[in-house]
């Protein structure tokens, strides 16, 4: 029971700071991904130093941490190679085919002109 909870431990230490430093925290894509990886080294430490003090939990907690940054690198590589773009492009008519009132229509409105 102790090495569920162990290795559960990990991948929630894990998973909940990666959200937090790499989702709430950063502020751009490249921090982000310096963050998440600022954050699995402290958790790999920190998994070292119980897989020292604890031998009978190693297996538990670096395998749990291992599967995780497994995951993670090949979350990260999947995003990154993505090139296809999938989304609708909405277009009109060129304005020069407009006629007079429709482009009176489609023009907003000189906020600083004086109001009838």
């Amino acid at each position: 029971m102790r090495h569920v909870a162990t290795a559960l431990a990990v991948v929630a230490a894990l998973v909940a700071g990666l959200w937090f430093f790499s989702g709430v925290v950063a502020p751009g894509y490249d921090s982000a991904i310096a963050l998440g990886v600022g954050w699995f080294v402290v958790v790999g430490a920190l998994t070292t130093l119980v897989a020292r003090r604890r031998p009978d939990l190693r297996l538990a907690a670096r395998g749990a941490f291992v599967v995780c940054a497994v995951a993670a690198v090949a979350g990260f590589l999947t995003s990154v190679r993505e090139t296809t773009v999938d989304e609708r492009i909405e277009t009109g008519r060129p304005a020069s085919s407009l006629t007079e009132d429709e482009r009176r229509e489609a023009l907003p409105a000189d906020p600083l002109a004086p109001q009838p």
